[in-house]
């Protein structure tokens, strides 16, 4: 037994054989005739060719062999947006050039709201070391069976790789996303920026911070004359949200230190967040913020003084300064 697979080992007519299957079952690319798949795993191809030729190839070999070939383990990359904006490309010039000419002693923020999640006995993906044994979820990740929302919004200070984030329970409204502003800057951005001449505010198109709404704007108006700080505020372009670097440089770390945890209170979820690090000296500060935000609370264009409104002579809507 033992010579005859090493015999079939260093025969040519196996991959030869092998190749020819991996040729019957490929699928091809309708627009790029260089491009092809496979929809059998390597143990699929095995047991086919064991089936036809009466010899069992391991799991090993097919792999080398479909490398040679070119074929690589893929997945689906959530990477094509769902609309267009006709001066994309304009905006993260604008952006880049922002962030060239901005000097180390004004902060560079970019701002988001992670996804919501929700307190109690709910499935979380991800796995954790434990003494204890497993932990039960629902069968059912239902909304009514949760015990409070999570509703985390993060700061991402660039220049300095650090997080802010609040976990509140309401809604995610223009006057929340401020109130956080408000917090880091009294209780960090004071001390880390004395000298701070602007804020420059990096952020999505929608959401609290909807570039489109009037209420993120009264806000800032707000927040600019009680801090006495200008605040360069430039929204990436709609369907571009992944670009923002908070999401890239801090959101996935915290998601990393949240996984396979369940939310039993709103402490633990703080704790969690607060244990995210990188190798990069990446830290984050946390707090719980369970204050009651009203949505559907009407701005209109009239409460907006656009006087202290400098917008951009290119994009206005999407990037402008508001004035102290």
């Amino acid at each position: 037994m033992e010579g005859e697979k090493k015999r079939y080992c260093h025969d040519l007519s196996i991959k030869v054989q092998l190749h020819a299957l991996i040729n019957q079952n490929k699928a091809g690319s309708p627009t790029n005739p260089t491009v092809y798949w496979i929809h059998l795993k390597p143990k699929e191809i095995a047991k086919l060719y064991f089936s036809q030729y009466g010899v069992l190839l391991s799991n090993g070999y097919i792999k080398r062999e479909l490398f040679t070939l070119g074929y690589r383990y893929r997945k689906i990359h959530k990477n094509l947006a769902t609309g267009n904006y006709k001066d994309r490309d304009i905006q993260f010039k604008i952006i880049f050039d922002l962030l060239l000419i901005m000097s180390l002693e004004s902060p560079v923020l970019s701002i988001d709201c992670k996804k919501k999640e929700r307190l109690g006995a709910l499935y979380r993906e991800g796995k954790s070391y434990s003494q204890g044994g497993r932990q039960e979820a629902y069968d059912h990740d239902y909304s009514y069976l949760g015990e409070g929302k999570v509703i985390p919004h993060g700061i991402f200070d660039i220049q300095k790789n650090l997080g802010f984030m609040t976990i509140g329970n309401s809604s995610e409204t223009a006057a929340f996303i401020v109130d956080n502003l408000r917090w880091w800057w009294f209780n960090f951005g004071i001390n880390d920026y004395p000298d701070a001449r602007n804020i420059l505010l990096l952020c999505d198109a929608g959401g609290g911070n909807s570039y489109r709404h009037h209420a993120f704007k009264k806000e800032l108006l707000v927040f600019a004359k009680e801090i006495g700080v200008d605040i360069i505020v430039a929204h990436y372009p709609p369907y571009a949200s992944k670009w923002n670097p908070v999401e890239h440089q801090l959101f996935c770390h915290v998601h990393q230190a949240m996984s396979g945890q369940m939310f039993n209170d709103y402490e633990v979820v703080k704790v969690l967040i607060e244990k995210t690090s990188t190798k990069q000296g990446l830290k984050v500060v946390a707090r719980i913020h369970l204050q009651d935000y009203q949505i559907g609370i009407k701005t209109d264009k009239e409460e907006i003084d656009e006087r202290r409104i400098q917008r951009h002579p290119i994009i206005p809507e999407l990037t402008y300064r508001i004035t102290a």
